[in-house]
């Protein structure tokens, strides 16, 4: 490992404190650090690149949280990059490494003592008849909701092109394994432990009670489609809750499993049960 690329939440209190901590580190180790032009000027460093250009290295660091290790997920694993996620602040569920214990890992790593967990990614894409008008990719999840000025919509969802079912709601998600400790989480839908091959299906508070969430094949193509009404209604179809596109009748969404997989750096030892017990408390009593 002689190359770095480090990509910041810029945003994060003290995060340009931690990135100067991080570089000085690890150019003390022998490695190569890469990073964006803004990074750059902050740390008051020439030579900086494009975000694209970060993922010419062998491994892309993700300092800030969990939103950072999603952006560095749609970079990286089109290219099959490593990322490795350090938290600054913030909850951090999907990032690996403290800020405090950086030197000791990054140890580890350069002498081998880690491994590579592989997560599956969803593709999500906005047709209009045969036109592809949008696609992205993602690491969590899907989400497909109404604008908050419209009324409530009514959605069609199809699997591998068989109708599901129609459905007064606010919207519906589907998420990944890794996404199910996320967003959905919140909506009341199940945890899937990150080496089942499924996607989850979830309806985002439908007005019946005849819905629940669903575990699908990650072979399944779920189709999404926001059905036209005598009011006007829109919606805005969300990847990982950063990448964003307008949702009208007139279009039909298809989300399957992505042709990428990203690879997070994980120290050998540490597992996603005791991520659960340690991050959302996992079994205990209030």
């Amino acid at each position: 490992m002689k190359r770095i690329g480090l990509l910041v939440a810029l945003h994060k209190p003290g995060v340009s404190q931690s990135a100067r901590q991080l570089v000085d580190l690890l150019e003390s180790l022998g490695v190569e650090v890469t990073m964006t032009n803004e990074v750059a000027n902050l740390l008051d460093r020439r030579g900086g690149v494009t975000v694209d250009e970060l993922t010419k290295t062998d491994v892309l660091v993700a300092l800030g949280g969990d939103g950072c290790v999603l952006s560095a997920a749609r970079l990286a694993a089109p290219k099959n990059v490593p990322i490795l996620g350090i938290r600054v602040g913030g909850f951090g569920f999907l990032t690996e490494v403290e800020i405090d214990n950086v030197e000791e890992v990054f140890r580890k790593i350069l002498a081998g003592e880690f491994c590579l967990d592989e997560r599956m990614m969803l593709q999500a894409e906005l047709w209009q008849g045969e036109s592809l008008v949008w696609s992205a990719i993602g690491l969590n999840d899907v989400v497909v909701l109404k604008s908050p000025v419209s009324p409530l919509p009514n959605w069609e969802v199809s699997l591998n092109d068989e109708l599901l079912a129609r459905y007064p709601a606010d919207g519906v998600a589907i998420a990944t394994p890794t996404g199910s400790t996320a967003y959905t989480l919140s909506a009341g839908g199940p945890i899937l432990a990150p080496d089942v091959d499924a996607f989850l299906l979830m309806p985002m508070y439908a007005h019946t009670l005849t819905l629940r969430p669903l575990v699908l094949s990650s072979k399944a193509k779920i189709k999404v489609k926001l059905l036209p009404q005598r009011r006007n209604v829109e919606g805005e179809i969300s990847v990982d809750g950063q990448v964003n596109c307008r949702v009208l009748p007139i279009h039909q969404i298809t989300v399957f499993k992505a042709p990428y997989k990203a690879q997070i750096v994980r120290l050998q030892g540490s597992s996603f049960y005791e991520r659960l017990r340690q991050k959302l408390r996992w079994g205990e009593r209030q």
